[in-house]
């Protein structure tokens, strides 16, 4: 069995227990994770980038228009069937390889980091179909690119990628008082400035006001991307795009601060000077502490982050050190429940299960049934990280039940439950217990995935 840093090392920072991890972790789970930092970013899982993903959208939805718009015909509804079926295969390939990379992934605590910052700038394809093929692209491009670079950085390829553009509607926002505003009518839309302050910088506790939204609207009016009738040769389709003529002309006052900064370098100023305000600094130890610590983080935590965010000038990379570093985060007292996806990724990397055509219908449904499918969030808030919105008593019996048909499924020989028996904090002995006196490798597996131990971590 593990001691409980070997454990918390590998299931709180990490990914859930593997037995690569174990290996890796024994010697000095703390030294681990810090390695895991000095490591180069690679790419990640291997998808089309976001152009070309968006390009592709485009391309279905002209051929579906073309179908639609066709004469009835009995070939017509099988066409539009078989559409309908390639776009969604493209879907499920790309977030299979996002959830295959994940779970094998040797830096498991990067990954973490990556999916903590996706979430944190969500994007959803509920409703937004157009973005569902360059979701993951998405997330290599603005996150994980970024992940060894300031907040600054991360959030101006956040604000600035297509899909987050498209996604709150900015890429239809247009100045009032632009030449394409005073041609066409058309008006400010204020969804991912208002985004920008609540969700991704200060907090809905940041001070801003009404006319601060209104003045970082008019400051990122022109952010766009080449779109599927762009005919202009000097906009690539699915790229990022600053259409001059739709920016609003003039300075602009943000939080009593003034920009007098003309076309796109006037957002890009505001972005900044927002990234490394203080009401960020705390909003976002605090996210950091939450998802490190507890639903309820102790204060002087969140005031170790605070402080290393705002000395550190948002370098990510010290901010992340610290994390490491945090007493609190290594205390045995203090617990977070696992998120439907990380109890997938961390039951896939505690068997070493090969990602098979079984294993990948169990994680499929395994994600819809408990409601966490991949960049499928409500809200622009992405997903809670918290206990109770986790643990009703209906989600904790489908979890039991998805962890029973798994082990039963997954052909666990007995190397793989000892292994898996070895990877139990020294506090699990009647579940190391239960898991020797199983009947077979199969029980031995669904005791250990259903059971309240592996819930958490």
């Amino acid at each position: 069995m593990t001691t409980f840093s070997q454990y918390r090392a590998m299931n709180r920072f990490g990914l859930g227990a593997g037995p690569l991890d174990l290996n890796a972790a024994t010697a000095d789970p703390k030294g681990w994770l810090q390695q895991q930092l000095e490591v180069e970013q690679d790419p990640g899982p291997q998808v089309p980038d976001a152009a070309t993903s968006l390009s592709a959208f485009y391309e279905w939805r002209n051929e579906r228009k073309r179908l639609m718009g066709s004469e009835e015909s009995e070939n017509r509804a099988q066409e539009l069937t078989l559409l309908q079926r390639g776009l969604a295969a493209q879907e499920q390939s790309n977030f299979f390889k996002r959830f295959e990379y994940a779970a094998h992934t040797r830096t498991p605590f990067r990954e973490r980091l990556v999916q903590f910052y996706s979430n944190h700038f969500s994007v959803s394809r509920k409703g937004k179909r157009m973005i569902s093929l360059a979701s993951v692209a998405y997330e290599n491009e603005a996150i994980r690119a970024h992940l060894d670079s300031s907040f600054a950085d991360m959030l101006l390829a956040v604000v600035s990628h297509p899909v987050m553009l498209f996604y709150l509607d900015n890429n239809n926002s247009v100045g009032p008082g632009s030449p394409a505003g005073k041609r066409s009518k058309r008006g400010l839309n204020e969804n991912l400035a208002r985004e920008i302050m609540e969700l991704h910088t200060l907090s809905v506790n940041g001070g801003y006001t009404q006319q601060d939204v209104q003045a970082l609207a008019k400051m990122i009016t022109g952010w766009g991307f080449g779109g599927y009738n762009n005919r202009n040769p000097a906009i690539k389709q699915g790229e990022f795009f600053f259409y001059k003529q739709n920016h609003e002309p003039g300075p602009q006052v943000l939080l009593g601060r003034h920009y007098d900064f003309q076309g796109l370098e006037q957002g890009r100023a505001a972005l900044i000077d927002l990234a490394l305000d203080p009401s960020t600094a705390r909003f976002l130890a605090t996210k950091l502490a939450t998802h490190f610590i507890s639903d309820t983080p102790p204060p002087e935590a969140i005031s170790i982050l605070e402080r290393s965010f705002l000395d550190s000038r948002g370098h990510l990379p010290t901010l992340h050190r610290t994390l490491v570093n945090l007493e609190a985060a290594w205390d045995p007292a203090h617990k977070k429940f696992k998120t439907p996806n990380e109890y997938l990724l961390s039951a896939v990397r505690v068997f070493d299960l090969p990602f098979n055509g079984r294993i990948r219908k169990l994680i499929r449904s395994g994600l819809v049934n408990l409601n966490q499918r991949p960049f499928f969030a409500g809200s622009p808030a992405g997903w809670p990280d918290d206990t109770r919105y986790w643990s009703s008593a209906s989600a904790l019996k489908k979890r039991i039940e998805w962890g029973l048909a798994t082990g039963a499924s997954a052909n666990t020989g007995l190397h793989k439950i000892e292994q898996a028996v070895a990877m139990l904090p020294t506090d699990a002995g009647d579940l190391q217990l239960a898991m020797k006196r199983a009947a077979s490798p199969a029980q031995a597996a669904g005791l250990m995935l259903a059971s309240p131990e592996f819930q958490w971590r």
